[in-house]
């Protein structure tokens, strides 16, 4: 495998695809070392390596049932903000409609990003 500088010219498909290949391996590795430290902080506490500290810390959301979600929106209208300019339908909830995007278009706009990633061959 090449070094790390001859990977920052990549001209054929062969570097491409070997490229491809340690990133697969990397990222492997990655994993397994991040299960590593997760077992040992779980177990020791956080690790402080002085420039940043490895620990768990906690990811706050909010589900709301349908009489707490009319009382957001009835909360958002006091405060004189349109509850429908923050509040959205997510596309997992969309899909579950079934609806195709024809009919869906109608209502909305979509909008399609870009994502690098891989995908699993279906071979």
């Amino acid at each position: 495998m090449k070094n790390l500088h001859e990977m920052t010219n990549v001209v054929s498909t062969k570097e491409a695809i070997d490229l491809a290949n340690e990133i697969n391996r990397l990222e492997s590795a990655l994993k397994k070392m991040k299960d590593e430290l997760k077992k040992y902080v779980k177990e020791h506490g956080a690790v402080d390596t002085g420039q940043e500290v490895w620990g768990f810390y906690e990811s706050v959301s909010w589900v709301f049932d349908r009489n707490g979600l009319k009382e957001v929106a009835r909360n958002m209208a006091l405060e004189g903000l349109d509850p429908w300019e923050l509040m959205n339908v997510s596309k997992t909830n969309l899909n579950k409609l079934g609806w195709d995007e024809n009919f869906i278009g109608q209502m909305g706009e979509k909008k399609v990003t870009q994502r690098f990633t891989s995908r699993k061959n279906k071979n």
